[in-house]
């Protein structure tokens, strides 16, 4: 059984709006809509459970009757954890996926699913496109960008290792992360990830979402 969490509890704090993010419409859809929709349309997701701030329970049980919905939490990983526990206990791996990226595809997913038969950790990555520095002590170096990865979401775990890693004391943003504080010789199985599977973080990236979406479709 594989469940897929779907993180959205952010408040749109760098939006100069009143709706978080993830519920603004782009062509008559929520962005969050968009990646709910891929989840629960892949053959493969057996359930779909969606992290949300407690003002936006009644909206996403209205709008997302097929999805398990749950409050979230006071840190990222919190409400990670809140979603973690509330998948199925007969669930095998657990996808946590940003709200905040719309477009993941069909195709990450199985491939995420698949490597995880081989894997306990896996994530879509993708190669730097710009030069990088390192500054410490105000000393700057050169940083070999090869070697340098960005990572995308979804973020797979078999589901009784996130939920050991929930429950350790570490702490961090993302899931890998964690799991790389957990265990720093853990070995996650990479995939490659998308152009398209980008994270809404400004209004900048709203806007090129909507120039997308319109021309994509």
């Amino acid at each position: 059984m594989n469940s897929a969490v779907i993180v959205a509890g952010g408040t749109g704090s760098r939006f100069d709006s009143n709706i978080p993010k993830q519920f603004i419409k782009i062509d008559n859809q929520e962005i969050l809509a968009y990646s709910v929709n891929t989840f629960l349309n892949h053959p493969n997701i057996d359930e779909v459970l969606i992290v949300c701030h407690k003002d936006w329970i009644d909206h996403v049980i209205t709008h997302y009757p097929k999805c398990k919905v749950v409050e979230r939490g006071e840190r990222r990983q919190d409400s990670s954890k809140i979603g973690v526990n509330g998948c199925n206990p007969l669930s095998k791996n657990i996808l946590i996926h940003d709200a905040a990226r719309p477009f993941v595809s069909t195709e990450i997913i199985s491939n995420c699913i698949e490597k995880l038969e081989e894997f306990e950790v896996v994530a879509p990555i993708l190669d730097s496109q710009n030069s990088l520095i390192s500054i410490k002590d105000k000393v700057v170096s050169c940083v070999d960008r090869n070697e340098i990865k960005q990572v995308q979401t979804p973020q797979c775990f078999k589901a009784k290792l996130i939920k050991d890693i929930f429950d350790s004391n570490v702490v961090g943003t993302d899931e890998i992360g964690l799991a790389l504080q957990y265990n720093p010789k853990l070995n996650i199985g990479l995939i490659k990830g998308e152009i398209r599977n980008y994270k809404i973080t400004t209004s900048v990236d709203l806007q090129k979402t909507e120039m997308d979406v319109t021309s994509w479709t």
